[in-house]
């Protein structure tokens, strides 16, 4: 009987019958939730064939510990706290879920922005503590949005500033004409992006390349009234370089929902008003957390029925990121 251990703490919230699929394919599941440390993870991986992971840090000791695993299934789209070429030198497959949370992403990265520019959660907040106090705040309508990563999230955040009759200017490094067109976007390089948003919005991997994209001195470049967003990757922002931009009033504020210390019990971000974080929940609707359930469930699922062919003469047609 292969064994599954799953860590994603909404895994299966929405998907009632999830555990009979497991159990008619024959698996026996185990269930930690995560983020898992080290040592436990380790402790559970040694005897399990299949691996669906969410936000647990996956590392190369971890994995050499893993002996009878055959896949990696991501519960969401990012892979960057799982050593894929390592994986796959040892022979074991790593799948995700693209797609799956595209709108959901870019509601709530509109929803920070929102939040911010009208200072929603703090008037919310004091309303609770009996202040009766009017905050003033700046309009989304009609203002230039900047997009650094322009793939289907950032393409799902353009269609909605569209609504809001906002002008977006993309940074990506993959140009394409033809969507620039059907968006109606223009695209520019990053520092003619940042000179000149309102907003700006991250969509983008977290990479070498793109690892600190977004320091003192990039962030200096943006106007004073500007307001950054990020709900992809904590790494693509310093900071502690955002807590000083912050902090001196380089920018009017921000809405961060991703972070490079998950969870973020020291970020200095954290003793500012001009900063709205929530702890990493842009993919969290129940829409998205059932599309996550099902796609990481079938990618293994499907990955062990073309074993069982592959065994039988036939053919194996597993699909990889």
């Amino acid at each position: 009987m292969p064994k599954v251990l799953i860590t994603p703490r909404s895994y299966g919230m929405f998907n009632k019958d999830i555990n009979q699929m497991w159990e008619k394919a024959g698996f026996k599941v185990i269930r930690e939730a995560g983020p898992l440390p080290e040592s436990k993870f380790i402790e559970l991986i040694k005897d399990v064939d299949a691996l669906l992971i969410g936000t647990d840090n996956l590392n190369e000791t971890i994995l050499d510990n893993a002996k009878h695993l055959k896949i990696i299934a991501k519960y969401g789209t990012g892979i960057d706290n799982i050593p894929k070429e390592y994986a796959e030198k040892k022979g074991i497959y790593v799948t995700n879920t693209p797609a799956v949370n595209n709108e959901t992403v870019a509601d709530y990265a509109f929803g920070l922005m929102l939040s911010t520019a009208r200072k929603i959660s703090s008037s919310a907040q004091k309303l609770k503590e009996g202040q009766w106090t009017k905050t003033v705040g700046i309009e989304l309508y009609g203002k230039t949005l900047g997009v650094l990563g322009f793939g289907a999230i950032g393409k799902a955040v353009a269609r909605r500033a569209k609504g809001f009759q906002m002008d977006v200017i993309v940074y990506d490094v993959f140009q394409d004409e033809k969507t620039a067109t059907e968006y109606g976007i223009t695209y520019a390089d990053l520092e003619t992006v940042l000179k000149n948003c309102d907003f700006l919005s991250i969509h983008m991997p977290l990479l070498p390349e793109t690892t600190n994209l977004l320091n003192y001195e990039t962030m200096k470049k943006m106007k004073k009234e500007a307001i950054l967003i990020n709900t992809a990757r904590g790494g693509i922002v310093n900071e502690q370089d955002l807590f000083r931009v912050l902090q001196e009033g380089i920018i009017r504020g921000a809405g961060i929902d991703v972070f490079s210390v998950e969870p973020p019990t020291s970020s200095p971000l954290l003793e500012l008003d001009n900063a709205v974080l929530t702890p990493h929940n842009a993919a969290a609707s129940e829409e998205a957390i059932e599309r996550m359930t099902l796609q990481s469930t079938g990618n293994i699922l499907e990955f062990f029925e073309q074993q069982v062919k592959k065994t039988e003469g036939g053919n194996k047609s597993v699909t990889q990121i």
